[in-house]
């Protein structure tokens, strides 16, 4: 976002003079030491103390999203009445160097500039993040803020980090109360830490970002505090920048009544001290982001160099895990991960789906407007339920669409109008195990949007295709030669490699669709997830009030078909879908 990245620049900028303003006060503070006549310097430290003000409110805006912003529209303000107050000739006659002044009075007015600029830019950034609006929606505005900062700064240093990515880190680590769920809160920072080697990762996350305003005013709080203790505050121990430096400028002005000239200077030393560590913190911070933004490039690298199957765990597999088990908010998800071997299964499936996304040939596919992603398989529905959103993990999977009612199944017609995207609730057929036609009531006229859906579906579990079976060296074949490609859409079939069968077994889908949400992630991309796969119920207790509260049902036996008029029958793809879905065909 060009907003973000002409406020990062700014800040940057902002850093430079930050450090220039700051030496400058402390040649002014050496050179008022060496003065032993009296002289009026009240303008000297109403321009060091406006200085000062913007150091901490600035970090303290920048990086929670624009929640201290009025604490930077009075600083700078602040700054700005410091300014105004020019150099008189009686404190140069006092002995004070009139080049020192002129370049301090420069370089003040330059702050003034670039904070006010900074202060305009982050406003401009919350506008095109989606609003200013702090209610319900603080904590959505302040991680889109924080995210596309992060992204500036990873473009500023050609660390090409997908947004997606970027945004699903932040909401998983500094955001993370606003999706609950996952690990217990007192782990994911230890998964993620392993994941990324980062051996401090708590410490780098509470260095780049405070979660909380009252968290920032704390330690935003402790500046000007040293300065105040001195000057005999009447506000000491009152937690807030904005009020402990116009405290400070209000001594300031009694220093100077009083001709108490060393006391000045000493402000002036103070201020100069914290403007420098003000700068300091803030640049750690950029480089703590910085240093996220390279182990999360690591990662998205790392994932997309993975080749070939395994039947065990190795370093970097155990990477990807245990970053997925960090991150992860789906209790479900997480859950399935505990066993060993779902966690190798986990792997061998990002690997699968990952090859079929983009072959050898660097994000080919992607090139493309994808649009939607087909899945076949063997399938069939348990008596365990869960909430239809978990096959709606992120905003990278627009939906996932179910076509047949619970407990049917579909044959290779149904599957070929899935597979190619012309099925339609107009067409469908339902005939039950002897070929009588049957209709199951009520029947809704639409597809089961996971999306759309309010509540609980039956878990779904896919089986792959074999290598014992027909369907295998067709597919295999298909995908071999990029033919499962179709204009918007890509079918995936769920198949064994030759000779590791006992790589995949039985996974459940909402494992598929969250393995292609986090491809889809790290390449930016969105689609729209479909499902061609028989949905009965094989043996397990039939479900039929919560399978009809949902969508709708049919009895054992029940087939989807659909009537395919005059379109190809002789494809490959309709070969292998007979095959699949059609046993009494060879």
């Amino acid at each position: 976002m060009e907003a973000a990245d002409i406020l990062c620049d700014s800040l940057f900028r902002w850093m430079k003079n930050r450090k220039e303003c700051a030496e400058k006060l402390l040649e002014l503070a050496q050179e008022l030491d060496s003065v032993h006549q009296g002289s009026n310097i009240a303008q000297v430290v109403g321009a060091a103390t406006s200085v000062a003000s913007i150091s901490g409110a600035v970090v303290a805006t920048f990086f929670t999203g624009g929640l201290a912003f009025p604490l930077l529209a009075a600083a700078t303000a602040g700054t700005v009445a410091g300014t105004v107050v020019s150099v008189t000739s009686p404190l140069v006659e006092a002995g004070v160097s009139r080049s020192t002044f002129k370049k301090a009075t420069e370089l003040i007015k330059e702050d003034a500039k670039v904070g006010t600029r900074i202060q305009k830019q982050l406003q401009d950034l919350k506008d095109r993040c989606g609003g200013t609006q702090l209610g319900a929606h603080a904590d959505e505005l302040e991680c889109e803020v924080t995210t596309q900062l992060m992204c500036a700064l990873a473009r500023r240093n050609n660390t090409l980090v997908p947004l997606d990515f970027l945004r699903d880190f932040n909401r998983a680590t500094f955001f993370r109360h606003m999706t609950p769920g996952g690990l217990a809160p007192a782990n994911p920072s230890r998964f993620i830490g392993q994941a990324l080697d980062l051996v401090s990762f708590t410490a780098v996350i509470t260095s780049i970002l405070m979660l909380s305003a009252k968290e920032m005013g704390k330690n935003m709080g402790q500046v000007g505090i040293k300065v105040a203790v001195k000057a005999g505050s009447r506000v000491l121990g009152v937690i807030g920048l904005g009020i402990c430096l116009y405290d400070l400028i209000d001594k300031s002005a009694e220093l100077i009544k009083g001709n108490r000239f060393t006391e000045a200077s000493e402000l002036l030393r103070d201020s100069a001290r914290e403007i420098l560590e003000g700068q300091q913190k803030l640049k750690e911070q950029l480089e703590a982001m910085q240093k996220i933004n390279q182990k999360l490039l690591t990662m998205k690298n790392l994932i997309k160099n993975l080749r070939g199957y395994s039947l065990s765990l190795n370093e970097d597999g155990q990477k990807i895990i245990d970053y997925i088990m960090g991150t992860c908010t789906d209790n479900k998800v997480v859950f399935w991960l505990q066993e060993l071997a779902h966690q190798i299964e986990f792997v061998n499936l990002l690997t699968f789906v990952k090859t079929i996304l983009s072959e050898e040939e660097e994000d080919e596919v992607f090139k493309k407007k994808l649009r939607h992603v087909v899945f076949v398989a063997h399938g069939r529905i348990v008596d365990q339920f869960m909430p239809a959103g978990v096959l709606v993990p992120t905003p990278n999977i627009i939906d996932t669409i179910i076509y047949s009612p619970w407990n049917c199944n579909i044959d290779s017609s149904a599957a070929f109008g899935i597979a190619q995207g012309f099925i339609q609730v107009t067409n469908r057929e339902f005939h039950n195990r002897n070929g009588v036609y049957y209709e199951p009531n009520p029947l809704p006229n639409h597809w089961n949007s996971m999306r759309g859906s309010l509540h609980n579906i039956p878990v779904i579990l896919l089986s792959p295709v074999t290598p014992e079976e027909k369907a295998w060296t067709l597919f295999l074949d298909l995908c071999e030669n990029r033919g499962m490609e179709i204009e918007d859409r890509i079918i995936i079939p769920y198949f064994s490699p030759k000779n590791l069968v006992n790589v995949f077994g039985e996974i459940p889908l909402f494992v598929f669709i969250f393995v292609t949400s986090f491809i889809l992630m790290l390449s930016g991309k969105t689609a729209t997830v479909h499902l061609a796969a028989c949905l009965g119920r094989a043996g397990s207790p039939p479900m039929p009030a919560e399978w009809r509260r949902q969508y709708a049902y049919t009895n054992d036996g029940t087939c989807m078909t659909m009537c395919m008029d005059d379109r190809n029958m002789n494809s490959m793809l309709f070969r292998a879908l007979r095959s699949l879905f059609d046993r009494n065909h060879d």
